[in-house]
């Protein structure tokens, strides 16, 4: 077991494109259903700017700001999975991890930007319902862009809903939640042409900005927990510390560390003390970890119940 786990991280080194390895050519699948996406979501940013400021549509400008965050968040799954097949292929001699963290950054600064522009964007509502700054809106442009942006958007969709990745994931659900808030605009501008009540403007672009934040805020806790070396929600310590503890020849188990190196791969360190032959001991637990947790990357040190008693491992 121990064995092939060693052959298994070698072959990402060497094989840059991946073919040999089977786990690596879901993630190049995705690029092309992401690079689709990013074209046609840039041409649905564009038209909803113009069309936003020309219109009058607050509703349109605040999924406008949608879009440039959906824009952003595909763009990093594009080069996050571009930048990990490189960083696997060159693996860079001082970012030993590869550059998984780049995703988890950028998905961290997607979600602070995201805050903002929904402040502004309720900012800007509240002045409107309160009758300051208001302009007509101009229902017909307005419903002819956010259809569009409608149909930009669910073509997108269906490209990237297949995707495996957890970056391509994320972007598959800001693409849905554009859907849904093109759809509000649309709803929208409907009710402008046909009643003239200009209100349902401003009210639906909060309703968006508030569908916005609640996504942004997840996102953010989300990089959060695994930027400070947490363990993953799924994995308990205490867990991994029993299932060990329980295996044959292992008298004791410590130093039990675990932490999320990307949004789907965790590694994990621990010591345990035992009498057995240290390769054996080695394999059982490296098994145990990948049956119970699904861990694969995991770092065994064994020390023998002698040797502790002598007082070797003091540092532990």
């Amino acid at each position: 077991m121990s064995a092939h786990h060693h052959g298994h991280h070698h072959d990402h080194s060497h094989h840059d494109h991946g073919h040999h390895h089977h786990g690596h050519i879901h993630e190049h699948s995705d690029i092309r259903p992401l690079r689709i996406a990013v074209a046609l979501t840039s041409v649905v940013f564009v038209a909803q700017v113009v069309g936003g400021f020309f219109s009058g549509s607050l509703a349109l400008l605040s999924d406008a700001g949608h879009v440039l965050v959906d824009l952003a968040s595909l763009l990093i799954a594009f080069f996050g999975l571009r930048f990990a097949a490189k960083a696997r292929g060159e693996h860079d001699v001082r970012y030993t991890f590869g550059l998984r963290r780049i995703e988890i950054l950028a998905a961290l600064t997607n979600g602070f930007l995201l805050i903002g522009i929904c402040i502004y964007i309720v900012i800007e509502a509240v002045k409107r319902l309160f009758g300051h700054g208001h302009s007509h809106v101009d229902s017909d442009l307005m419903l002819w862009v956010a259809v569009v942006g409608f149909v930009a958007n669910a073509i997108s969709a269906i490209y990237l809903h297949k995707s495996e990745h957890i970056t391509t994931r994320s972007a598959y659900l800001h693409v849905i939640t554009d859907l849904l808030s093109s759809l509000g605009v649309i709803i929208a501008a409907i009710v402008i042409e046909l009643t003239g009540w200009e209100l349902i403007d401003p009210l639906i672009s909060i309703a968006i900005a508030l569908m916005i934040t609640r996504g942004a805020v997840r996102v953010i806790r989300d990089s959060s927990i695994i930027l400070m070396e947490s363990a993953p929600p799924e994995i308990s310590p205490v867990k991994v510390r029993d299932v060990v503890a329980a295996l044959p020849g292992i008298i004791d188990v410590h130093d039990v560390h675990i932490w999320q190196l990307g949004m789907h791969e965790n590694s994990a360190s621990l010591h345990v003390v035992s009498n057995g032959a240290t390769d054996e001991v080695v394999a059982t637990v490296r098994a145990a970890m990948q049956q119970h947790f699904k861990l694969s990357h995991v770092t065994v040190q064994v020390e023998s119940s002698s040797a502790v008693e002598k007082g070797a491992c003091g540092a532990c």
